[in-house]
């Protein structure tokens, strides 16, 4: 009998009430098989139309991944434009996608706004 090895990825969002911030990210938790779909999504502050998204890994390391202003994306690092889409529609949530996930995105999902 062959022994399957399952590995999960589990995504964690900062829940809005714990800072008492005004930004909303959704779902607090989420976790997916390898391979798997996992999408995020985050409500900026009223106002401000800048959006961050940062990872922060299991070692406490902050990796910035995109930022939108005004729904145009700044700018991004590689990993976003090969297998994570984000976009930021007026009068809708923000929302970051793993395409396919993998071991390595454990992480703490974080999305900030600013003016």
């Amino acid at each position: 009998m062959a022994t399957r090895l399952l590995c999960y990825t589990v995504l964690c969002l900062l829940g809005a009430r714990i800072l008492n911030s005004k930004v909303i990210q959704t779902p607090r938790y989420l976790v997916k098989g390898q391979g798997q779909k996992a999408k995020m999504r985050c409500i900026p502050e009223k106002g401000h139309p800048v959006v961050f998204w940062y990872q922060q890994n299991k070692n406490n390391e902050f990796k910035f991944l995109i930022n939108f202003q005004n729904q145009e994306v700044l700018q991004q690092i590689d990993m976003t434009e090969k297998r994570f889409s984000a976009e930021c529609p007026s009068n809708s949530p923000c929302s970051l996608e793993i395409q396919s996930s993998e071991a390595g995105d454990s992480a703490l999902y974080l999305c900030a706004s600013s003016l």
